[in-house]
């Protein structure tokens, strides 16, 4: 199949699965913030937080492999599996050891409280669907991947519809929701893409394991900046502004992730292209190409949802919520940024230089540690959006840099600032409520359209004729 095609296919099919799941994540965050008061919510991010710094961690960062080595030609599908199930166990069973001196931990302590148990079956179970997702992706099993997407959507549904409305659980709800969930997933991957059949007989190749822990290890670190730099904004404003404030940070966050939908759905497509079509030498050519699509999307949605924050945020969420507009855009070209950042990643994973991205990120996050510091103090909850903007931009500007050497991209830098230019005149007309603003800005939307939508659509057109 045609590279091209064979992209549009894909990101079609993942398009189905995380349209819902995310269309979900939107439904769910209005019927949050209106079952479960303010602070509560505030304390359940954090949690979730927590568990999401930890999953790397006890998986040893085992699902990043899984994809890579499992769309390398000549790579034994049940060693692989194999030695994924061992790592998720490994590390697991040293979290579950470890946990009476990890909460020990302040913040670990004051955090998660009674919820332990909550958190450690969270980590498991999410350790354990990702292992099996990645995995039926490895196998390019696309369709069964979007499918289970879909049902997965449904499954924390109505789980989040029985522990909050039926058994009226609160803040624990929403977490025991997700571990059902992904406990449902996982099942149902095991057994229909029939992953039993690569435990028989249960064989370890050390050599393998080596080369993908190798390979996967500096991930880990990775993944904790990364963590780092998107969560130390709430344990910074928690500290020193409360976790109310928190709460709104968190509530307002959900609107700029819809341009992680479009990431997410193209990333995921992208890695099997960028792993498995073209040949070395096409290569700058077919990354080029495909980064110019890109990025004129994700700057046209970006301008869309800075354009409705403000109406937007009043039917999204609950009322006591509302005052988050204010944050979203800058939060929303810090998602931006993030997702720029991560179709540079795939350019790492291609080469199987995770150590690039483990200094990128990391830089990142020294930055991003910095930044809240001296930022929270002098604009509140607007100085942790700034802050993490700034590192995202940063990184993306190391990523720019270094990966040149490896796949020589062709960045229409020129076009990128302009685009970045409209934004941050959007976002200031808002802000600042200039009289006239919701014209203005209305204005710059159209703008933005057509600086990116003619080029957008010709090569639309062109991969349809292919």
């Amino acid at each position: 199949m045609d590279k091209y095609k064979r992209l549009v296919s894909n990101t079609a099919l993942f398009a189905v699965s995380t349209f819902s799941s995310k269309l979900l994540s939107y439904v769910l965050t209005s019927y949050h913030t209106r079952m479960v008061i303010t602070d509560d919510y505030g304390t359940m991010d954090l949690i979730i937080s927590l568990g999401n710094f930890l999953i790397p961690l006890v998986s040893l960062g085992i699902s990043n492999a899984i994809i890579r080595f499992g769309l390398q030609k000549g790579v034994n599908k049940r060693e692989l599996y194999t030695n994924g199930l061992l790592s998720v166990f490994t590390g697991f069973f040293i979290l579950a050891a470890a946990w009476p001196l990890i909460s020990m931990i302040p913040y670990v302590k004051s955090t998660v409280g009674n919820a332990w148990i909550w958190l450690l079956l969270f980590v498991l179970m999410s350790c354990l669907r990702t292992l099996n997702c990645q995995f039926v992706r490895a196998r390019e099993m696309v369709r069964l991947y979007a499918v289970d997407g879909i049902l997965c959507t449904l499954t924390n549904l109505l789980f989040n519809i029985l522990f909050l409305s039926g058994f009226h659980l609160g803040a624990t709800g929403i977490i025991l929701a997700m571990i059902c969930s992904d406990s449902c997933s996982a099942i149902f991957l095991f057994f229909v893409s029939r992953i039993w059949k690569y435990l028989k007989p249960p064989r370890v190749n050390f050599r393998l394991w080596k080369q993908m822990l190798t390979y996967s290890v500096p991930l880990i670190s990775a993944s904790m900046f990364w963590w780092v730099t998107s969560t130390s904004d709430k344990i910074f404003i928690s500290a020193m502004i409360g976790t109310d404030a928190n709460g709104l940070f968190a509530a307002s966050y959900k609107l700029p992730t819809i341009l992680t939908i479009v990431a997410t759905l193209f990333t995921e497509a992208w890695q099997i292209s960028a792993f498995t079509d073209g040949t070395k030498r096409g290569r700058a050519a077919f990354f080029s190409r495909v980064f110019g699509v890109y990025q004129s999307l994700m700057f046209m949605a970006g301008a869309g949802i800075i354009w409705l924050c403000k109406p937007g945020m009043s039917g999204f969420v609950g009322k006591s919520h509302v005052a988050g507009w204010v944050f979203i855009p800058l939060l929303t070209m810090a998602t931006l940024f993030n997702s720029f950042d991560n179709f540079l990643n795939s350019i790492y994973m291609l080469e199987k230089r995770s150590d690039l991205s483990l200094v990128t990120m990391g830089a990142g996050a020294a930055m991003n540690l910095v930044l809240n510091a001296a930022c929270i103090p002098l604009w509140g909850v607007q100085g942790a959006a700034l802050a993490t903007f700034l590192s995202y931009f940063f990184v993306f500007l190391l990523r720019i840099i270094n990966t040149h050497g490896i796949v020589p991209m062709r960045v229409p830098v020129l076009h990128m600032m302009v685009n970045m230019a409209i934004l941050i005149l959007e976002t200031l007309l808002m802000l600042l409520d200039i009289p006239g603003w919701p014209v203005m800005t209305t204005l710059l939307v159209a703008l933005i359209l057509a600086l990116n939508f003619k080029s957008l659509w010709d090569t639309v057109c062109k991969l349809l004729r292919r």
